[in-house]
């Protein structure tokens, strides 16, 4: 059976019980379903560091994804949930680009739980 890898860029944190992960594009809505488990992977060091299983996935635009999900993103887990949407959204356009990364974009949040 192929489990699909998804990577994390460094510093890796908030993954430990249940968080979501934003994503560009709509192809891992086709790709993943509720309760289907994947590897969560080190997208610098391309290591392997555990196993979650997908809770649900929402489709939709980043810049309303952001104010919908942000608060339960890995990344914000730990910060003031008021201002998460503007700051994982400050975050995707420094990673994508603000030309990529704009809020009408196709996005998705994938929602998981760690399982060891």
């Amino acid at each position: 059976m192929n489990v699909p890898v998804l990577d994390f860029i460094p510093p890796i944190e908030g993954v430990d019980q249940e968080f979501n992960t934003f994503r560009l594009g709509g192809s891992l809505v086709k790709r993943l379903s509720e309760g289907q488990e994947v590897f969560l992977m080190d997208g610098k060091n391309k290591v392997i560091f555990g196993k979650a299983q997908v809770v649900r996935i929402e489709p939709g635009a980043l810049g309303e994804l952001c104010l919908l999900y942000a608060k339960d993103n890995h990344r914000e887990l730990a910060n003031d949930p008021i201002l998460a949407p503007e700051r994982l959204f400050k975050y995707m356009q420094r990673i994508y680009g603000p030309h990529i990364a704009q809020a009408g974009k196709k996005a998705c949040v994938i929602y998981m739980k760690r399982i060891e």
